[in-house]
């Protein structure tokens, strides 16, 4: 019976030094997090307040940019970040300011690559206690020679309802 606790007592400890706990954590600091965070703010504040040349700042020559309206199957495509902003400045040129909040924003980062989904909700200016729509939008993001930019932008109407 005295052998019992012992045998358990070396079972355990063997068990323990073979064990070892993996991290897998993303690389990154949290001054690149707070980058990130500010740049995707920058992004939805700019758009909001119809100021295409700060958005524009804000993604590399080379992004692509994929946006669905209400309907399924209505996906434009935009080859260069000029492209997609000459579209909003045109689609956009009559309309009020938007109060775009994003909701929701969970970062991703390896290395020099970062993905960031934002679930946002936007209404006019002024129309507080008006229904609000939203997006479910993920942003690629690259830092290249410093300086963190989107890479790529996909963007889908959130169809959950404003008050979750």
């Amino acid at each position: 019976m005295r052998r019992l606790p012992a045998v358990a007592l070396v079972i355990g400890a063997l068990a323990i030094g073979g064990c070892r706990i993996e991290d897998r954590s993303p690389t990154g600091t949290r001054r690149d997090d707070d980058a990130i965070r500010a740049l995707v703010a920058t992004y939805y504040q700019s758009v909001g307040t119809h100021d295409w040349a700060t958005s524009r700042s804000l993604f590399w020559d080379s992004a692509a940019v994929e946006l669905r309206g209400p309907a399924p199957a209505e996906w434009r495509t935009f080859r260069t970040a000029d492209a997609y902003h000459q579209f909003l400045s045109r689609s956009f040129a009559t309309a009020p300011a938007l109060a775009v909040r994003m909701f929701r924003l969970d970062i991703r980062q390896q290395g020099d690559l970062a993905s960031a989904w934002v679930i946002t909700r936007r209404r006019p200016t002024g129309q507080e206690g008006r229904g609000e729509v939203g997006t479910a939008d993920n942003l690629l993001l690259w830092r290249r020679d410093g300086a963190w930019r989107i890479l790529a932008l996909a963007s889908v109407p959130d169809s959950a309802p404003a008050s979750r």
